[in-house]
């Protein structure tokens, strides 16, 4: 295996939507998790809305999972011979890289329930990623964040199969394969959130709507469809990047009036019932596939700027499972201390950021690096990176 190129040689745009999509997730847990739960803040009228605007971030992460897994799929298929052996080094660079964490945390989470600290308790369909495949989680919430996870699982599980079951049925060129399989994600996920009767309020639409797998698949298939237009349509991906960003960014900014104006009125009668979700999960999906372009070739001057994002980009999936967990951890530390949480609340806060980023980077540092390292000994290295000349030298900013 040749000589791997350094590994912060990395695509600085994509890191930068990382860290605000993780940030925006803990500005929003922390929110609910220390002010709304303790009764410091009511969540109603524009700080909900605010609040319900957060989940655009994870949409921003689906899209990006979306991109750069299509990006690496596109890759191994074209240099391996075969689609099993291709499929194989896939599943098994994204099981060694996501599955050891992921275990990790459901084994704390389930230790945290079973000391009574945490809400809900533990199913085996955690372990087979299903707890929230064909409908909504269980209530009361176990191990809460873990549905966005069980969904890229299940895209990392599929894409390939798709890929093969294309191949079978239709004899194309590679590129219109890939469209196809990108439409099927689109489409099927779109189409299903059309039928049944329409969410009453944010609340039913966020569980029994966007947690639920088959129901959000789409929000990766946009990203598929990003890797393609970055690969076989290169003439779209390089002209007018700066005009299709600005229109991105009016997309999202479209999304966000949209969730302030449904947080007013019955979502019943608005907009065709069910179709708000073509604002509220479409809309920020085709948003962020109009910026890459232009995030993709964004340079950092400075290079503190450059080292700070790699670092949130390498965090930020140990970031994403342990800071609700650390969360109530304290609160309940505080409350069995006996202190007022309003009192304490604005050094609780700021304390709670240093020690999920602090745990995040030693978990990341000590397990999941070195056992994602592992598969190195069994799979051929695939950049999930742009194809784009000065990202593909060295490995992606996902360390995939």
């Amino acid at each position: 295996m040749s000589q791997a190129a350094p590994r912060y040689q990395r695509n600085f745009g994509l890191d930068v939507l990382r860290s605000l999509a993780i940030s925006a997730v803990l500005m929003n847990h922390a929110y609910l998790g220390f002010f709304v739960a303790n009764g410091l803040s009511k969540w109603e009228g524009w700080r909900a809305a605010l609040s319900a605007c957060a989940v655009f971030s994870i949409e921003w992460l689906f899209v990006l999972s979306g991109f750069l897994i299509g990006s690496m799929m596109i890759r191994s298929f074209e240099t391996r011979a075969g689609w099993w052996a291709s499929a194989r080094d896939f599943w098994l660079r994204r099981w060694f890289r996501t599955i050891p964490n992921y275990y990790l945390f459901l084994a704390i989470n389930a230790a945290l329930a079973w000391w009574g600290i945490e809400e809900g308790r533990f199913s085996w369909s955690f372990a087979a990623f299903s707890q929230n495949l064909l409908r909504a989680q269980e209530k009361p919430l176990f191990f809460a964040e873990a549905w966005s996870l069980a969904l890229d699982e299940w895209f990392y599980a599929l894409m390939p199969l798709l890929l093969g079951l294309m191949a079978l049925l239709w004899r194309a060129p590679r590129h219109y394969l890939f469209w196809a399989v990108a439409l099927t994600l689109i489409a099927v996920p779109s189409v299903l959130r059309t039928l049944g009767a329409p969410p009453q309020h944010f609340f039913q639409w966020d569980d029994d709507i966007r947690r639920v797998t088959v129901m959000h698949l789409d929000a990766t298939g946009w990203g598929v469809a990003a890797a393609i237009l970055n690969r076989w349509h290169t003439g779209w991906w390089g002209r007018w990047q700066g005009a299709k960003a600005l229109l991105g960014a009016l997309l999202m900014a479209g999304a966000v009036a949209a969730m302030f104006y449904f947080m007013r009125v019955d979502w019943r009668g608005v907009a065709g019932g069910r179709f708000n979700d073509l604002p509220l999960i479409s809309a920020p999906s085709l948003a962020v596939v109009l910026m890459l372009p232009w995030l993709t070739n964004v340079q950092a001057g400075a290079q503190a700027v450059r080292w700070l994002a790699a670092r949130i980009g390498d965090y930020s999936y140990s970031v994403y499972l342990c800071h609700f967990p650390m969360l109530m951890l304290m609160v309940h530390a505080v409350k069995a201390r006996g202190w007022d949480m309003g009192a304490v609340v604005g050094w609780v806060v700021p304390l709670w950021v240093v020690l999920v980023v602090s745990l995040s980077a030693l978990v990341f540092h000590l397990f999941e690096k070195p056992v994602s390292d592992l598969r190195e000994r069994f799979t051929r290295r695939v950049q999930a990176g742009p194809f784009s000349a000065k990202a593909q030298d060295g490995p992606s900013s996902a360390g995939r």
